[in-house]
């Protein structure tokens, strides 16, 4: 009863996927593993990979189906990721339509491949009652010297890059950092 009940605690009851409360300590965990054997060259060499998947148009779902399909559709959105990534890869439900992969040992060009073959699988597929949905997915390099905190945010403004750019995309935060930086750069700071 015992394990069951940690167990649950630390599992989305209706995805069955590791929950938030498991994310955080699981990316404390990978951060801490690249410390002591970190990547030189995010390009060529197989390090990991922080990734927000982002249903598109979820409360669509939801208003046009009802909350119930919009639960099926979450649910077998979670078995998709959990028959297309690997069994070394985490996987979570973030919260709500949002979701979190942290994909393990691959260099950059095999990390946006495994997220854009994934992305695509899910566009192909026919959901029960639902027809089909897309997803949008913004993924980062993790970098032991950068904090957890940050690592997530970056993915989140890749997310959102994915989402303003016309969602159903990939976007990796190097591909866009500059971009980003430069709009950062001329914000004022308020603290």
């Amino acid at each position: 009863n015992q394990v069951a009940l940690h167990d649950s605690k630390e599992r989305d009851l209706l995805t069955k996927l590791p929950n938030r409360q498991s994310f955080d300590a699981r990316i404390l965990q990978v951060c801490e593993h690249f410390r002591s054997y970190e990547a030189v060259d995010r390009l060529q060499n197989k390090s990991s990979w922080i990734a927000m998947l982002d249903i598109d148009h979820f409360k669509r779902v939801n208003d046009t189906f009802g909350h119930l399909y919009g639960d099926e559709v979450l649910l077998v959105f979670s078995q998709l990721m959990e028959k297309h990534f690997r069994y070394n890869d985490f996987l979570f439900r973030f919260g709500g339509e949002e979701f979190v992969v942290i994909l393990n040992l691959v260099n950059q060009d095999d990390a946006e491949a495994t997220f854009e073959r994934f992305r695509e699988a899910i566009a192909n597929h026919v959901f029960p009652t639902v027809g089909r949905v897309t997803v949008s997915i913004g993924a980062a390099h993790i970098d032991s010297a950068i904090m957890p905190t940050t690592l997530l945010d970056r993915a989140d403004k890749a997310l959102y890059h994915a989402k303003d750019n016309g969602r159903n995309q990939l976007t990796l935060y190097e591909k866009i950092a500059d971009t980003i930086l430069d709009v950062d750069d001329n914000e004022a700071e308020l603290f």
